[in-house]
């Protein structure tokens, strides 16, 4: 016989697992153990806590036995055993499911084997990250497949003639699945996760249905999405004591408009259930609700979310004319300009509903970085909150740890990353934390800047045994031996990529040397690395892919991290205790069947919430249809479904950013449609907004004025070279940080050879060439200076760049620099190379001193010509006369002295700059300084002013008086130029004035 169906549904403005409890306790009349004899089916384990937490409040303290609750949407054999004890139910019958990370790493075999294959047509063979998520994605379609009934052969037919070539690629990838895939499981002896659920769903439904359980059996809250579930439920409606509950299916919709919804509308998924079932809509009864009246807002929401193809009667639905603040009753809206902002408003809501006893407030979002910006937002006020969507496992700090080994043998512990990983708070590579850090800032300030030392991690402790060496670096013994047991602690990694490991080893090792990374003096590094929730959740996972990664070859130390990543990118740590009693942050699904007193529903933007339809990788939209799969637009339904049910409520706050990560957003269309239909727009709760802003607002805003220190005289520098003297005339406050604060700008990590490294190596091997012995001409010369230059640029010769563009052009300098040597030395002889000088200037106190490239002196006169090489920009004779550029003339000042060691007190007739570039052309000779003997005067009594006017106490050192001549300096960030300079400088004096 068949038997009429038992349907129920629960008002969307109601709390579904409270209204669920409520009835059936009252219709336990108060016997503790009256519902024991009844079994109620919840989608998942999250609706399975919260109607047990939702029985708990109405119980309170008095004895009761709660019903039997089981989620259906994530079934295992032991739930679908107990449900069908006692009916024959042996679910020894079928093959056991396979497990998920097993079958990735079984499908990623295929699918890098199939890429080694096709690596000519792909223009390379594909990265083991690659093959990990392609896996992954085959996973979810062979999924998709079974779960709507499929049979993988029918992929065979998937690409119809006159597609792309493309599509032809894809069906030959595919059989992976319909091919390889299924004697895989046999020979595994297991079967999908997917078959494995339906089939003992099924086996329960038919089970079920000829020999029925005992005792009352209710599913609720499910909205039959999955085929076998739908079939399921369909078998509880017509059970002898059996009931279905819908969650929010409004029946009050016309027929037109019914006939209408398609898979994008909220009830596409409800009506495909109730057509699965044989059940008409008007069959279905409303669940018995205790002095409920459902909200206008709920007619508001069904008309306004109407099929499109009924939406020109709106106008006549008369919603533009009623009061809108009974229409938009206990709805409201706040649209802040980034999300940063929406969070704070939206924390200062939950905030402020804590001032209310009892009363609870729950953040509903599918925008995990919204979440996570409340939740940061609400420690403002020491207040943590649970989020149902936990966080990434490699976000928390263990999993950032990890990432970081992964990261720096990825980049052949390059400086950047290596530095990154070893400030981690878990390192102390077996050494007291506190001297730890103390070593490793000094690795960071003496070994680690500059141009990174080749040959990995023996190249590092190389460079940094010299650099002990070196008794002016603060760099000894003991920090010596920190770098050398981090090293030893990382050797292993090196060494495991070195051979052709398997992926488990390679986990292994990383696991071993992170261990060893961690331990402290007395601490051992097991127990720093795997503390707390987020330490077992890694632990846990790490332990599975070892166990199933064995299979997995040809693992690349540059292409570990990319891979480490996507292995343990589903990964999701659920914290256990740090839940507020109140407060919560949930996702669309657990918004679904629960409700708070206040609901915020955050991210109402386009492609937030609905969220963005991502194209398939494997079949466009016909295909998808001819195959039998259902659309993507069912999602829109489901998220459209979700949010009515979030938004119906008692007082209800929308959400939503005109920015997010600085790109305009659009608002949600649902918010368009109800504004729309209801020809008004809904409240907006500013006030959150502003008090966020008065929040962050400073009480005063005081304006920033240019510093102006005034050293004591005692602290001034009495000696400086002639570039400090430029530097002093430029920014002043540049030479007061690194004088008289003494703050050096420390080297870039890992910096890349610039034009000022190719400026001093240039320097170095001329200097070289010009002081060692041996062939300064021809070709023997020529030679002699290519083996200099390799010498000098050895240490950033192995980089591409430099030795593509750098080298050549140093090839044709040297090719010139022989040849120019030879025309000069008809008429200069060589005086001086590098050579210092140092002179007082009379009367003052003050001593300038000085390094010159070169000194050329004439054979006929004897008079001196001062030569600058440079790379760059050469001074303009507008600068020199001005001051800004008085290097040459204060050079001269000194050569007249006779004060360059071994060059005679002659007059200097000439300066040059020599532009050597190895361009077009090589060289350029400038002579700026037209009349030389007026400008060393010039730069003399320069000198002489500035000597004077900083020996007065009240002479401030300014900084960057003067931007158009000076430009950025090292020390405009100390100095906080950005926040005072503006085009109304009162220090922006005129050129020459000091």
């Amino acid at each position: 016989m068949v038997r009429t169906p038992t349907v129920y549904t629960i008002d969307a403005s109601r709390s579904f697992v409270d209204a669920l409890a409520e009835e059936l306790l009252r219709d336990a009349e108060g016997d503790p153990v009256k519902l024991a004899d009844t079994t109620i089916l919840v989608p998942n384990r999250r609706a399975q806590r919260s109607l047990r937490e939702a029985f708990l409040r109405f119980v309170g303290k008095k004895p009761m036995v709660l019903p039997v609750m089981r989620p259906i949407g994530e079934v295992d054999e032991e739930e679908i055993t107990f449900l069908g004890a006692g009916l024959g139910f042996d679910p020894s019958d079928s093959l056991p499911a396979i497990s998920s990370v097993r079958r990735q790493a079984l499908l990623m075999q295929q699918v890098m084997r199939w890429g080694a294959l096709r690596a000519s047509d792909m223009g390379g063979a594909l990265a083991p990250a690659q093959g990990w998520r392609l896996a992954g994605e085959l996973a979810r379609l062979m999924d998709q497949l079974e779960t709507e009934g499929l049979k993988f052969e029918k992929l065979r037919d998937l690409v119809p003639e006159g597609l792309a070539h493309h599509w032809d690629i894809t069906l030959q990838f595919l059989t992976i699945v319909s091919e390889h895939w299924p004697g895989i499981l046999a020979a595994e002896g297991v079967m999908n996760p997917a078959a494995k659920r339906d089939a003992m769903l099924r086996t329960l439904a038919a089970l079920w249905e000829t020999k029925p359980p005992k005792g009352r059996i209710i599913a609720a809250g499910s909205t039959g999405s999955i085929p076998a579930t739908a079939r399921l439920l369909s078998v509880v409606a017509r059970l002898p004591e059996g009931a279905v509950v819908l969650p929010g299916l409004d029946r009050e919709m016309s027929d037109g408009a019914w006939n209408a919804v398609d898979a994008t509308h909220s009830y596409g998924v409800l009506k495909a259930l109730l057509e699965t079932m044989g059940v008409h809509r008007h069959e279905v009864r409303d669940w018995p609700s205790l002095n409920h009246v459902p909200l206008r807002r709920a007619s508001l929401f069904r008309d306004a979310l109407l099929p499109a193809a009924v939406t020109e009667g709106w106008l006549s639905l008369g919603y533009q004319a009623q009061d809108k603040a009974q229409l938009f009753q206990g709805l409201s809206k706040i649209v802040a300009p980034t999300r940063r902002e929406e969070a704070a408003a939206i924390a200062l809501v939950m905030r402020e509903v804590l001032e209310e006893p009892e009363r609870t407030a729950a953040l509903v979002t599918p925008d995990r970085a919204l979440g996570r910006h409340v939740r940061a937002a609400l420690a403002r006020w020491g207040i943590e909150v649970d989020d149902s969507g936990g966080d990434r496992v490699l976000n928390t700090v263990s999993g950032r740890f990890l990432g970081l080994v992964a990261n720096a043998v990825s980049e052949r512990f390059a400086p950047v990353s290596l530095l990154a990983l070893l400030q981690h708070p878990f390192v102390s590579v077996g050494f007291d934390r506190r001297s730890y850090l103390a070593s490793l800032r000094r690795l960071d300030t003496y070994v680690l800047r500059g141009v990174r030392p080749s040959g990995g991690l023996d190249g590092l402790l190389r460079r940094a045994k010299v650099v002990v060496a070196d008794k002016k670096a603060g760099f000894g013994d003991s920090d010596l031996a920190v770098l050398d047991a981090a090293i030893n602690c990382l050797k292993p990694l090196e060494a495991v990529f070195a051979g052709d490991s398997s992926l488990d080893d390679i986990l292994k090792v990383h696991v071993e040397v992170a261990e060893a990374l961690a331990a402290a003096n007395e601490t051992p590094g097991a127990d720093v690395l795997w503390k707390g929730e987020e330490g077992q959740t890694l632990a846990d996972a790490f332990a599975e892919l070892v166990r199933e990664t064995g299979s997995i070859a040809g693992v690349s130390a540059e292409g570990y991290a990319a891979l480490f990543e996507e292995l343990f990118a589903g990964i999701a740590v659920r914290p256990v205790w740090r839940k507020h009693p109140r407060l919560f942050i949930w996702g669309t699904l657990e918004a679904r069947l629960q409700r708070a007193d206040v609901m915020i529903l955050g991210g109402m933007n386009e492609g937030t919430w609905p969220g963005e339809i991502k194209p398939d990788p494997w079949m466009n939209r016909p295909m998808r249809q001819a195959f039998g799969l259902p659309p993507h637009e069912r999602r829109t339904g489901q998220a459209a479904h979700d949010f009515v049910q979030a938004a119906s409520g008692g007082e209800v706050i929308l959400t939503r950013a005109e920015k997010v990560d600085g790109a305009p957003t659009v608002p949600s269309r649902w918010l368009f449609r109800i504004e729309a239909l209801a020809g008004g727009e809904i409240p907006r709760a500013d006030k959150y907004l502003a008090w966020a802003h008065q929040m962050d607002a400073a009480a005063r805003t005081a304006s920033l004025l240019p510093p102006a220190p005034k050293p004591p005289l005692e602290a001034r520098p009495t000696r400086l070279s002639v570039t400090q003297v430029e530097t002093w005339m430029r920014d002043p406050y540049a030479l007061y940080a690194a004088k008289v604060l003494e703050l050096k700008p420390l080297d870039p990590l890992d910096d890349k050879p610039n034009a000022s490294t190719k400026g001093t190596l240039l320097h170095e091997a001329l200097e070289l060439f010009l002081s060692e012995d041996g062939p300064s001409k021809g070709e023997a010369g020529y030679a002699r200076l290519l083996e200099v230059g390799r010498r000098v640029f050895e240490p950033v010769l192995t980089q591409p760049a430099v030795y593509a563009f750098w080298w050549p052009r140093f090839e044709r300098i040297a090719e010139w620099f022989i040849a120019n040597e030879v025309e000069r030395a008809e008429q200069f002889d060589v005086a001086a190379v590098e050579k210092w000088a140092e002179a007082t200037l009379s009367g003052t106190g003050f001593t300038l001193f000085a390094k010159a490239d070169r000194i050329d002196q004439n054979r006929q006169d004897s008079s001196l010509t001062i030569i600058d090489y440079k790379t760059g920009t050469i001074p303009t004779e507008r600068q020199i006369t001005a001051g800004f550029a008085p290097q040459l003339p204060l050079e001269a000042w000194l050569a007249e002295r006779g004060a360059f060691d071994g060059v005679p007190a002659n007059p200097v007739s000439d300066l040059i700059f020599w532009r050597i570039t190895g361009g077009n052309p090589v060289h350029e000779p400038k002579r700026p300084v037209k009349d030389v003997p007026s400008s060393i005067s010039d730069a003399e009594q320069g000198l002489r002013a500035l000597v004077k006017a900083f020996s007065d106490e009240k002479t401030a050192y300014l900084s960057n008086p003067r931007p158009k001549n000076t430009g950025y300096g090292d020390y405009d960030h100390l100095a906080r130029v950005k926040e005072w300079r503006n085009a109304d400088d009162p220090f922006d004096g005129g050129e020459g004035e000091v």
